[in-house]
């Protein structure tokens, strides 16, 4: 689905897979934000052939966690030379192809992946021309990480599981799943705060799972998911 000019919706729940892949077009070709679960491959390739982009024009992966459903087909295009990003403290997960032993959720497996590029702090990056802001956020994992981009007259926030939109409006925002080992609700708190008060305005939000809400009024949704935080998950 092309959501922008130069803005794609690659797989998710539309498509009947687990966590939500955009693609993002560039100068040299298109960067991916978040990777998928590992049986996501085929709908992602498909969906770029489609708009007549080869899956080997994919220079970037930016992960927002290192999650299976959102990292799990990190190793199959960096194969194909893509450059692997994820927060410093989240690459465990890509290592190991798992939570770690530690985690009774032994059935989130994927390919494992050396990551390329560790993010451990606010970091500003260029590919192809776009404009990236890279925010560390920690509190769904140690390592979550939210992008903001300029792509057009657009500012496009990705949120991860972070959190995400949905309801019959799109105006509904919730905190997503809490099952990591490092989840940690004071962090996700303090994250909240900061994000709140940088006083954001996209004009386009995408969560790691959800739908996407669009228009001048996006914005608001950092506040309702903040609101969402503070009754449910403290």
């Amino acid at each position: 689905m092309k959501i922008r000019k130069n803005l794609f919706y690659l797989s998710g729940g539309l498509y009947g897979q687990l966590g939500n892949v955009f693609g993002v077009k560039h100068k040299e070709g298109i960067f991916l934000v978040d990777a998928g679960n590992p049986e996501s491959y085929n709908t992602i390739v498909e969906n770029l052939n489609y708009w007549g982009i080869p899956e080997t024009s994919v220079t970037h992966v930016l992960l927002t966690h290192g999650h299976d459903d959102h990292a799990g087909t990190s190793r199959a295009f960096q194969r194909l030379g893509a450059e692997i990003v994820v927060g410093r403290a989240d690459a465990y997960m890509l290592r190991q192809g798992s939570f770690g032993v530690e985690s009774p959720f032994q059935n989130h497996q994927m390919p494992i992946c050396e990551p390329d590029v560790l993010i451990e702090e606010d970091t500003h990056m260029m590919i192809g021309g776009v404009e990236i802001e890279i925010y560390a956020l920690p509190g769904h994992t140690d390592g979550s990480l939210v992008y903001q981009i300029t792509s057009d007259t657009d500012k496009i926030l990705f949120t991860g599981d972070m959190f995400s939109c949905d309801g019959e409006k799109g105006d509904q925002a919730s905190v997503w799943w809490k099952g990591d080992m490092n989840y940690s609700s004071q962090k996700l708190g303090e994250s909240f705060k900061r994000l709140w008060g940088m006083e954001l305005s996209p004009t386009v939000i995408l969560g790691g799972h959800g739908n996407p809400r669009i228009g001048v009024e996006a914005k608001s949704m950092i506040m309702a998911a903040y609101k969402d935080y503070l009754l449910n998950c403290r």
